[in-house]
């Protein structure tokens, strides 16, 4: 994976504290709490209904939390919210791929929602460098030029998750990572998720398959 050596320079503790939800007149999931150290992944396991999704988009900052506190290197989220999200890149159990775009263009969409540029997308140059580098360790290379509407789906789902590569974030929330992914696509994703917590960035990922990753570095959370 690119940049294996690089640290990231913003990274932080992410810590959730009594965190609870409610989901028609009953408690979706009660007093979680959690720290997650630079370096360290947080897999976020349950059955379905038990909660993961929602968490997950109380950590992004997308939903409030009905009782608790999010808190990134010691400040609640909420008084932080547009440096949380400039290192924060999260991606859903949709790919949010745009179909008539391809590849590349699907990128560069990404690259100024993330920096929140106010410029017309075919004005933004991605470094092709890191851009070809990207496409290659998520085995996209030869699709740089392909509509989104002519991928697999699980080419789609690694273009979805490309953008982290290319976002430079220290903070990844990926919900169900290995939908639609065959071997290969799942050892890309273990390579690239290994890769960023060498770099000391975290993860917090939902999935039903067990991950390899280094043992150190993963804690489990279980909703059920």
């Amino acid at each position: 994976m690119a940049r294996d050596s690089q640290h990231y320079s913003q990274a932080a503790r992410l810590s959730a504290e009594n965190l609870c939800a409610e989901k028609q007149d009953r408690w979706l999931f009660e007093n979680i709490a959690f720290e997650l150290e630079p370096g360290e992944m947080l897999h976020l396991r349950g059955a379905n209904g038990s909660g993961k999704t929602t968490l997950l988009r109380i950590l992004c900052g997308l939903t409030t939390a009905d009782k608790g506190e999010v808190s990134w290197g010691g400040t609640p989220i909420h008084q932080q919210r547009n440096e949380y999200h400039t290192q924060l890149s999260y991606v859903g159990h949709t790919d949010g791929v745009k179909q008539d775009l391809s590849v590349t263009e699907n990128l560069k969409v990404a690259a100024v929602l993330a920096t929140g540029k106010q410029q017309k997308t075919k004005n933004l140059n991605l470094d092709p460098i890191n851009l070809d580098q990207a496409l290659s360790d998520m085995g996209l290379k030869t699709k740089k030029y392909t509509f989104a509407h002519d991928l697999s789906a699980g080419q789609r789902r690694r273009l979805a998750l490309t953008r982290c590569l290319l976002n430079e974030t220290s903070i990844w929330i990926l919900d169900e990572p290995l939908t639609a992914l065959d071997k290969q696509g799942v050892e890309i994703v273990e390579n690239m998720i290994n890769a960023h917590l060498q770099r000391n960035g975290m993860a917090i990922v939902t999935s039903h398959q067990d991950l390899n990753i280094n043992e150190d570095r993963c804690r489990d959370l279980n909703l059920s």
